[in-house]
């Protein structure tokens, strides 16, 4: 159990600090600041702080899809408000209508990243292990008929 949460969150925070890098370089780009080295450091820990209750949080699994698209809500907003406490305890921008709801699109950006980086990744498992499952049937099939 502890490896696969250890797992999970490793996964989450490179996905995520993937995105955030991402959305981090447009906005500078955009607004025409440069990239400082504090500001690296500051997305790896922004990264982890947001992995963590990501990884917590989606360990469950809920049986009611009811309770999973609670879960999934009370994440989204969870990571919101500590991406937002973040802008403002790193000083990235002023805290104004305008930045949370930047704020808002980068969060919806990064969710978005990292359900698809997740969904490519888990179909690839899936296709591989469906093969592993058909050559060994096919195996258990030839050989009980050739024991008959």
């Amino acid at each position: 159990m502890i490896k696969e949460f250890l797992v999970s969150l490793l996964h989450y925070f490179v996905d995520i600090t993937t995105a955030v890098l991402i959305a981090a370089a447009i906005y500078l780009t955009v607004v025409g600041q440069e990239i400082n080295s504090v500001i690296l450091w500051e997305i790896l820990l922004a990264g982890f702080i947001t992995a963590l209750p990501t990884a917590i949080l989606l360990c469950f699994d809920p049986e009611s899809p009811r309770i999973s698209l609670l879960l999934w809500a009370g994440h989204f907003l969870l990571i919101f408000g500590i991406t937002l406490l973040m802008l403002r305890m790193f000083g990235w921008c002023t805290i104004t209508p305008m930045s949370v709801l930047l704020t808002f699109f980068a969060v919806v950006f990064i969710y978005m990243f990292t359900c698809f980086v997740h969904y490519l990744v888990d179909k690839k498992h899936t296709s591989l292990m469906n093969q592993q499952l058909k050559q060994r049937y096919t195996t258990s099939q030839t050989e009980l008929k050739s024991g008959e």
